[in-house]
Protein backbone atom coordinates (compact mmCIF):
# COMPACT_ATOMS: atom_id res chain seq x y z
CA UNK A 1 0.00 0.00 0.00
CA UNK A 2 2.70 2.45 0.92
CA UNK A 3 5.43 1.04 -1.32
CA UNK A 4 6.67 4.46 -3.29
CA UNK A 5 4.87 6.76 -0.79
CA UNK A 6 8.10 6.56 1.10
CA UNK A 7 11.31 5.73 -1.82
CA UNK A 8 12.51 9.25 -2.03
CA UNK A 9 16.27 8.16 -3.59
CA UNK A 10 14.99 10.36 -7.18
CA UNK A 11 13.88 12.83 -5.32
CA UNK A 12 17.07 13.16 -3.06
CA UNK A 13 19.14 12.82 -6.06
CA UNK A 14 17.12 15.75 -7.61
CA UNK A 15 17.57 17.64 -4.42
CA UNK A 16 21.48 17.26 -4.21
CA UNK A 17 21.33 18.10 -8.11
CA UNK A 18 19.54 21.17 -7.06
CA UNK A 19 22.36 22.32 -4.47
CA UNK A 20 25.06 21.29 -6.36
CA UNK A 21 23.51 23.78 -9.56
CA UNK A 22 22.87 26.54 -7.03
CA UNK A 23 26.49 26.12 -5.36
CA UNK A 24 28.51 26.49 -8.98
CA UNK A 25 26.31 29.07 -10.67
CA UNK A 26 26.10 31.09 -7.31
CA UNK A 27 29.00 30.32 -4.60
CA UNK A 28 27.69 32.08 -1.05
CA UNK A 29 30.39 34.18 -1.46
CA UNK A 30 29.38 36.10 -4.28
CA UNK A 31 30.52 37.07 -7.84
CA UNK A 32 30.55 39.26 -10.41
CA UNK A 33 27.56 39.19 -13.05
CA UNK A 34 25.56 37.97 -10.08
CA UNK A 35 22.37 38.40 -12.14
CA UNK A 36 23.55 36.81 -15.21
CA UNK A 37 24.23 33.48 -13.39
CA UNK A 38 20.80 33.72 -11.29
CA UNK A 39 19.17 33.90 -14.91
CA UNK A 40 20.99 31.09 -15.90
CA UNK A 41 20.65 28.87 -13.17
CA UNK A 42 16.57 30.06 -12.94
CA UNK A 43 16.46 28.64 -16.57
CA UNK A 44 18.17 25.73 -15.72
CA UNK A 45 16.02 24.86 -12.59
CA UNK A 46 12.93 25.29 -14.31
CA UNK A 47 13.90 23.38 -17.17
CA UNK A 48 14.65 20.31 -14.58
CA UNK A 49 11.87 20.82 -12.32
CA UNK A 50 9.49 20.69 -15.56
CA UNK A 51 11.23 17.47 -16.37
CA UNK A 52 11.20 16.17 -13.21
CA UNK A 53 7.73 16.42 -11.54
CA UNK A 54 6.13 15.16 -15.21
CA UNK A 55 8.78 12.07 -14.53
CA UNK A 56 7.99 11.25 -10.83
CA UNK A 57 4.68 11.84 -9.20
CA UNK A 58 5.42 13.20 -6.01
CA UNK A 59 2.94 13.10 -3.31
CA UNK A 60 3.62 15.67 -0.27
CA UNK A 61 5.48 13.88 1.89
CA UNK A 62 8.37 13.54 -1.52
CA UNK A 63 7.87 17.74 -1.82
CA UNK A 64 8.46 18.15 1.65
CA UNK A 65 11.30 15.85 1.90
CA UNK A 66 12.72 17.94 -1.45
CA UNK A 67 12.78 21.04 0.09
CA UNK A 68 13.64 20.69 3.35
CA UNK A 69 17.22 19.01 1.58
CA UNK A 70 17.52 21.54 -0.44
CA UNK A 71 17.44 23.69 2.83
CA UNK A 72 19.91 21.68 4.21
CA UNK A 73 22.59 21.11 1.93
CA UNK A 74 22.64 25.50 1.35
CA UNK A 75 22.12 26.23 4.73
CA UNK A 76 25.39 24.02 4.95
CA UNK A 77 27.05 25.70 2.23
CA UNK A 78 26.19 29.26 4.11
CA UNK A 79 23.74 30.85 2.01
CA UNK A 80 21.69 33.31 3.96
CA UNK A 81 18.57 32.23 5.97
CA UNK A 82 16.30 34.58 3.70
CA UNK A 83 17.78 33.31 0.32
CA UNK A 84 17.31 30.20 1.44
CA UNK A 85 13.21 30.31 2.43
CA UNK A 86 12.46 31.81 -0.43
CA UNK A 87 14.55 29.69 -2.53
CA UNK A 88 12.89 26.74 -1.15
CA UNK A 89 9.34 27.47 -1.18
CA UNK A 90 9.68 28.93 -5.13
CA UNK A 91 11.09 25.69 -5.75
CA UNK A 92 8.12 24.11 -4.08
CA UNK A 93 5.99 26.24 -5.86
CA UNK A 94 7.34 25.24 -9.65
CA UNK A 95 6.94 21.53 -8.61
CA UNK A 96 3.32 22.39 -8.06
CA UNK A 97 2.95 24.34 -11.08
CA UNK A 98 4.56 21.67 -13.17
CA UNK A 99 2.83 18.86 -12.07
CA UNK A 100 -0.51 20.09 -12.93
CA UNK A 101 0.85 21.20 -16.35
CA UNK A 102 -0.54 17.70 -18.97
CA UNK A 103 2.20 15.31 -20.01
CA UNK A 104 3.43 15.55 -23.17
Amino acid sequence: MFGSFFDTANVDQYADWIVAEVKRTLPPAGTKNVADRAEKLNVSIAKKTGEFAQANKLNIYKKARLAARVREGMNALGYSEGFVKSFSLDLLARLQAASKQPSR
